[in-house]
């Protein structure tokens, strides 16, 4: 798993990179604002892209890894095309329908390639779990955000001037793109000779098994976007810009369990389904010991380097808020890095319904955090509200699975230098 994780955690660094870059660029360019807006264009294509896919993307991993594990080609091959099928139809009708929509409920689009980037995001985030699912996790790490970014960055710099219509021309072209590479990939393996019906092999509902992801999902988008949100309600497009920075920068420490989980899921799936419980606990041993090495010492340089750092967007950016709001959001993702994939674990063991009621309790705790604070502490209060949910999810996901799995997902609880 170490060499897998490496080259996904390469991609993503260098995904990672672009989107720096394209951040950096906007807001040196066209200022605060603008940056401002194009994260909350991002976060409305992240928003709707995620709600249309009704969490048959999350369902597919453990879908896809269970019938790929127990050589179900030819059924994998077949959902994957009729799938498939399915989700370019409805990227299509949100691209041509979304701004019919708005007008008729009278609302404000923020630009009208809102619905083409939404259904191309509907699209590749269906891709990559496809791909995450039959254990192809490296180019999984191409069809994230960063690259998006990166792609739009490259439209503008041969010349193309509005960073929103950049990032949904950029969105259309990846979809198109990754559709290709991936129908073309699973052709080859997964041949029409596969045998299209074993009598082998676990049976999956998927419609049962995506409804509690989806919800769960939708969940998560609260915990990932609420604050910026809300933030944009009561603050300008300037502090919009200047939380996303610091937030950008404290995600970093986030990369290595980016890298992990993408490996992790389909294989706990697999592990969980057959009842390998010791391979499960050795799998989670080495996430621990990776997400340890990383963890410790980034958060330490980004509460030393913060105000350099955030130096770099501008001088406007090295505000004592957003150096605060910084130092509070690497200490969450710090805890969040550090307990590990939590909910992939839960999701890929049966623990559905049990994840989607913490993220629940986490989600209403945020949003009630966030609407005391973020209007008397601006990006402080969105910080303090963000890294509350976090802390609360996943520590109420640790215990649960110290609980049930009797191990604890923490490394330096759980002793990540033993790796039996």
């Amino acid at each position: 798993m170490l060499g897998g994780s490496s080259a996904v955690l390469l991609l993503k660094l260098l995904g990672a990179l672009g989107g720096f870059l394209f951040s950096l660029w906007v807001a040196r360019k066209f200022g605060d604002a603008a940056l401002g807006r194009a994260e909350l264009f991002v976060l409305w294509v992240t928003v709707g892209a995620t709600l249309l896919r009704g969490g048959w993307d999350g369902a597919v991993v453990k879908a896809f890894g269970a019938w790929t594990t127990s050589g179900q080609r030819g059924r994998v091959r077949k959902a994957f095309h009729k799938w498939t099928g399915a989700m370019c139809a409805m990227a299509l009708l949100t691209g041509l329908g979304t701004s019919p929509a708005m007008q008729m409920l009278s609302l404000e689009s923020p630009s009208e390639w809102l619905g083409w980037a939404m259904g191309g995001w509907l699209l590749i985030g269906w891709l990559a779990e496809t791909l995450r699912g039959t254990g192809h996790v490296a180019t999984y790490a191409l069809f994230q955000p960063g690259w998006w970014m990166l792609m739009a960055g490259m439209l503008m710099g041969a010349g193309w001037s509005d960073p929103i219509s950049a990032l949904g021309m950029a969105a259309v072209f990846m979809a198109i793109l990754g559709l290709g590479f991936t129908t073309v990939w699973f052709r080859r393996r997964f041949p029409s000779s596969a045998e299209p019906h074993p009598t082998e092999g676990p049976e999956i509902r998927m419609a049962e098994l995506a409804l509690p992801i989806w919800l769960g999902g939708v969940l998560h988008l609260v915990l990932s976007w609420a604050d910026t949100a809300m933030l944009a309600v009561w603050m300008t497009d300037a502090d919009v810009a200047h939380y996303r920075a610091a937030f950008r920068l404290a995600a970093l420490l986030t990369f290595t369990q980016f890298a992990v989980n993408a490996l992790g899921a389909p294989t706990f799936g697999a592990l969980y389904a057959a009842g390998d419980f010791k391979g499960l606990r050795d799998t989670v041993h080495r996430i621990g010991w990776m997400n340890t090495a990383v963890v410790l010492p980034g958060a330490l340089f980004l509460w030393l380097s913060g105000p350099w750092l955030l130096s770099f967007w501008g001088s406007t950016f090295v505000s004592p808020a957003a150096i605060s709001a910084l130092e509070i959001l690497a200490a969450g993702q710090a805890l969040n890095a550090l307990s590990g994939p939590v909910m992939y674990l839960l999701n890929m063991t049966g623990g559905e319904r049990v994840g989607l009621l913490i993220l629940g309790v986490s989600a209403v705790c945020q949003l009630t955090a966030g609407f005391i604070w973020i209007p008397e502490h601006g990006l402080v209060g969105a910080a303090l509200s963000a890294s509350f949910g976090i802390v609360i999810w996943n520590v109420v996901s640790l215990i649960w699975i110290r609980k049930t799995h009797g191990f604890w997902m923490v490394s330096l609880m759980n002793g990540w230098w033993r790796r039996n």
